[in-house]
């Protein structure tokens, strides 16, 4: 596929994905989402690359859904056409970041509705101290969407979840910081390095086991029957003990070196 809205890029053993609207603040359109599924799916299939960090060039990480795309829609009727079918995005996206490589959420600037939904699912989120998280969909007449009436109060509770729906307000990066939706506040311009550092650490582990953790996580979560997580939990270490990187991590601890996964 050739990328038009988003730009790609290997540092290391980093991934990096830049949504490149910057004239439109990076609003979200379906061929860029289509375009970020390409390039996740690519870094997916490289040996090289560990994790995957998600940004956004010029002013902000993503303002949100491209309004004008959106009034064609609605005055096409096309709108209320999707509204009663499955979304494909918020069908698959969770499950799809699930199923991925570590990836990262490096985000400056305004992040509002789509574009703070859809890092929800990401395993980690960073923010710039310009950052300003807006789940404003109430402010527009619409809903909260991308399953994240259920990914958000898991990260910060029901409380501030509420908070932060009905009200519309902005969230800067201290608050979110103290809730919990991002694990680390950065200078604008250290973000991306500091984000790329992290995928890095986590290059130092291998990739299917951490897949197989992120697994389990999604599966178990919210899973009442104890006796059914252990159940997965000892089917996934049986099978982690017959992986070569298993092999691998018992040979460097008895030759007292540092373990080779990549």
């Amino acid at each position: 596929m050739t990328y038009e809205l988003i730009e790609v890029e290997k540092r290391g053993a980093v991934g990096i994905i830049r949504k490149n609207r910057p004239e439109k603040l990076n609003a979200w359109s379906r061929a860029m989402a289509a375009e970020e599924k390409d390039a996740v799916t690519n870094f997916n299939n490289d040996p090289e690359v560990a994790a995957i960090v998600f940004t956004g060039n010029g002013r902000a990480y993503c303002a949100g859904l491209d309004l004008q795309q959106q009034q064609a829609e609605v005055q096409s009727g096309d709108a209320s056409r999707r509204a009663g079918e499955a979304d494909e995005h918020d069908e698959t996206w969770t499950d799809f970041c699930t199923e991925s490589k570590p990836i990262i959420a490096a985000v400056h600037g305004y992040a509002v509705g789509v574009g703070v939904t859809t890092i929800l699912p990401f395993d980690f989120r960073i923010a710039g101290e310009s950052a300003q998280f807006g789940f404003r969909f109430v402010k527009m007449g619409l809903l909260p969407e991308a399953a994240s009436t259920t990914l958000l109060p898991r990260l910060i509770g029901v409380g501030r979840a509420l908070d932060w729906c009905l009200t519309g307000r902005f969230v800067g990066a201290q608050e979110a910081l103290e809730a919990g939706l991002v694990r680390d506040v950065a200078p604008d311009d250290e973000l991306v390095d500091r984000a790329v550092a992290l995928g890095e650490e986590l290059a130092q582990n291998p990739d299917s086991i951490m897949r197989r953790v992120k697994s389990l996580f999604s599966q178990n979560q919210l899973e009442a029957n104890i006796g059914l997580v252990q159940q997965r939990e000892g089917e996934a270490l049986e099978w982690a003990m017959q992986t070569p990187e298993h092999a691998e991590a018992i040979a460097a601890f008895l030759e007292k070196r540092p373990a080779k996964f990549r």
